[in-house]
């Protein structure tokens, strides 16, 4: 069989050979997801099953639709998307927002917008050669003539706000990691020289041994020196932002504690709304991450006192009428 395939746009013919498989035989490529070639065939065959089973006598068409004939007969026919009711347009014009409102889209409606967008999303998150943004779906000639020249603007305005958001994420990430503290470490942190290798004063690496500042779940080098307040006055946001302050020192011995935080982070997840939840919770989520990876050979010793010695997680009032709703 010789399978023949013509591209307008990119001005190519495609020619292949197929040739009979042999007696007693049988190629079957079952694909490697629903997205590609025969995914997609096995959705699409899916979806028209009920009509090929109403319909028996229908011919063997691949795209199949049922219609409304004369004098309101139903009948299936190959599906010509002749009918205005069946169209993108259409589609989008009946979707409705939560509150059941019409969904704001800019008009006219076209479906092809969709695919340039997601070649656009494409060379601003990968780059890379003229082959690897054409991708699967399309020769480097189609891309080069109808994708490429309409996308360098956004490719740029793309980078430029990449790079602002990059910068602003690493000032939060770099600033607020909290200092881990070993076991070996807690027992000589009184000693000068490991105080100093910490990064501590000696008033307070005494004063954290004797438990003088801890804020709930860890410690703090200065309450009254707040990065998440502009005077002298005690933090407010302990021990809710204590995880993103660079205040804050970890000793392992409260790691029990923030396992319970992270618990309490993920209830948290199932009762608000995404956004919300990563507004209020997800850096504090990625850094306790942090430090449970930095600590994994701790974490079943960690649970099991939790479990032994029935461990609670107590936290202000003030931070659950803040934080959780």
């Amino acid at each position: 069989m010789r399978l023949v395939q013509r591209k307008s746009r990119a001005r190519r013919v495609r020619a292949d050979l197929h040739p009979d498989a042999e007696e007693g035989t049988h190629t079957d490529f079952a694909g490697d997801g629903a997205w590609d070639v025969p995914g997609l065939l096995r959705r699409l065959l899916a979806a028209t099953q009920l009509a090929r089973t109403v319909f028996p006598d229908t011919g063997p068409w691949l795209f199949l639709a049922v219609e409304r004939r004369h004098r309101g007969v139903l009948d299936a026919e190959i599906a010509q998307f002749r009918n205005r009711e069946r169209r993108f347009g259409n589609w989008i014009s009946a979707q409705r927002d939560a509150a059941g409102k019409p969904l704001e889209i800019s008009r006219p409606f076209e479906i092809r917008r969709l695919r340039k967008t997601t070649k656009v999303v494409r060379a601003v998150a990968l780059g890379g050669t003229v082959s690897d943004l054409a991708g699967d779906d399309h020769h480097v000639e189609v891309y080069r003539m109808h994708y490429a020249h309409g996308t360098t603007a956004h490719i740029l305005a793309g980078r430029s706000i990449n790079r602002a958001q990059q910068w602003v994420f690493d000032r939060m990430s770099t600033s607020g990691r909290p200092v881990l503290v070993t076991a070996e470490a807690e027992q000589h942190l009184e000693e000068p020289r490991v105080a100093e290798d910490l990064g501590l004063e000696e008033g307070q690496a005494a004063a954290m041994r004797s438990g003088q500042l801890d804020m709930g779940l860890v410690n703090c080098r200065d309450p009254y020196d707040s990065p998440h307040r502009n005077d002298t006055k005690v933090c407010h946001v302990a021990p809710a932002m204590c995880m993103l302050c660079r205040n804050a020192v970890v000793f392992t011995s409260q790691i029990p504690r923030l396992v319970l935080l992270s618990e309490h982070i993920e209830r948290m997840r199932a009762s608000l709304a995404p956004p919300h939840w990563q507004a209020q919770w997800g850096r504090q989520a990625a850094a306790l991450a942090e430090v449970f990876e930095e600590c994994a050979d701790l974490m079943p010793g960690a649970r099991r006192e939790i479990t032994d010695l029935g461990l609670r997680l107590d936290l202000p009032l003030g931070l659950r009428t803040e934080f959780d709703r």
